[in-house]
């Protein structure tokens, strides 16, 4: 599935531990662990709900532009949350050593191919 080879060139050059494709029901689509025992599915489907509030609320404000990526930052290690088209999102397990505005970078061009892809 190329949705899975984006996932992990993704989570490769970003320095994340997984990365996963989630649609707006919380369902996966297409993941990558680089890491054993690395649950994405609840990773994923819990902060899509986390994503959908934020997004209400940013959206209220003229010309806000829309909410592209959040961080969640835990003891341990940080999630970045990004919008995909069509309510679809990806979530990036970070390393909490990990560099922020790298996963965006690459999160931002992952996500030029996977709506490539999905026409």
């Amino acid at each position: 599935m190329p949705f899975t080879s984006i996932l992990k060139n993704l989570a490769e050059r970003s320095g994340a531990t997984g990365a996963v494709m989630l649609d707006w029901e919380g369902e996966i689509v297409a993941s990558y662990a680089g890491v054993e025992r690395l649950e994405l599915d609840l990773i994923g489907a819990h902060h899509g709900i986390i994503l959908d509030i934020i997004k209400d609320a940013v959206n209220k404000e003229k010309d806000s532009g829309g909410v592209k990526t959040v961080f969640i930052t835990t003891d341990a290690n940080r999630l970045a949350i990004t919008s995909l088209k069509e309510g679809y999102y990806i979530v990036l397990t970070i390393p909490k050593t990990g560099l922020g505005v790298r996963a965006v970078y690459e999160s931002n061009k992952a996500v030029a191919r996977i709506e490539e892809e999905m026409g």
